[in-house]
This record gives structure tokens, sequence and C-alpha cells, in this order.
């Protein structure tokens, strides 16, 4: 059996995670004007792993999503979970 390059979250939960990833920071992208090359800049990782989140193929490591989280001034909880803390 052939295996893939890429690996792809193995749960739902992980699926979810990337996606409300992937929609919350093309909203913080389209907030601030910013082109995708710039966007993946920003976040300090590279336009192929900025776009294997947006189309679902990355999985990110505790280090890479928290250094997203920070990068963007989102909270964790937001960019995992789309949900705003109630204290912002």
């Amino acid at each position: 059996m052939a295996t893939s390059k890429r690996k792809k979250p193995d749960t739902d939960l992980g699926t979810m995670i990337l996606r409300n990833m992937a929609m919350v920071m093309e909203r913080e992208r389209e907030k601030r004007g910013l082109a995708k090359k710039d966007m993946a800049r920003l976040c300090e990782i590279t336009n192929p792993y900025y776009f294997g989140i947006l189309n679902g193929t990355a999985n990110p490591s505790l280090q890479v999503i928290t250094r997203i989280s920070t990068n963007l001034k989102v909270p964790l909880q937001e960019l995992m979970m789309g949900v705003k803390s109630s204290d912002n």
C-alpha cells in the first residue's frame, strides 16, 4: 500500500481545527489587506505550508499553531476553535 507524503489530520477534531485555522487566518489576512505570501511571512511559515493549511493538507504542530496565534495576536482558542473569547 502506497503512503501519501502529505499527512492529513487523522480525526474529525483535527479536521475541524485545521478548517477553523484556515478561516481565522484568511479573515485576518483580509482584515489586514495582505497578500497570501505576506500572510505566510507574518505567520513565519512557508507559502506552501500556508496553502496546506488553507486546503486542509497541513498537519501543524502545536509549536506552529502557537507561533501563528502569537504573530496574528489571535488567542489560541479563537484560532483553533473559531470562538472569540468573551474578554476581547
